[in-house]
């Protein structure tokens, strides 16, 4: 989700401490890039969130197979990486849908 010109009109101060070497540091890359400090302290931010919420969409969308019986068993994987580097090296465990009789 990116943040339009409309939304950036919209913002809101937010104070930030940052350790002397940070602030410095943002400082240089703000003169090389040509921008003020507080453009590069907003984009860091929404990258940092676009990347949590892609992140927490993904846990949770792992956690919703594996309530509906997809997934590999540790053992399969353990077995699959074991094996790696080594002659008749396994290939990778498929997820499949519990069976009616693996779910009892």
């Amino acid at each position: 989700m990116k943040i339009s010109s409309s939304d950036r009109s919209k913002s809101m101060p937010v104070s930030v401490r940052l350790s002397r070497l940070l602030n410095k540091e943002l400082a240089q890359v703000a003169v090389a890039l040509d921008r003020p400090k507080s453009w590069l302290i907003e984009q860091a931010i929404n990258d940092y969130v676009e990347l949590q919420k892609w992140q927490i969409a993904a846990v949770e969308e792992g956690i919703k197979q594996a309530d509906a019986g997809m997934g590999i068993p540790h053992e399969k994987v353990e077995a699959w990486v074991k094996s790696w580097g080594k002659p008749g090296e396994t290939r990778m465990p498929r997820s499949r849908p519990k069976t009616k009789s693996e779910s009892r």
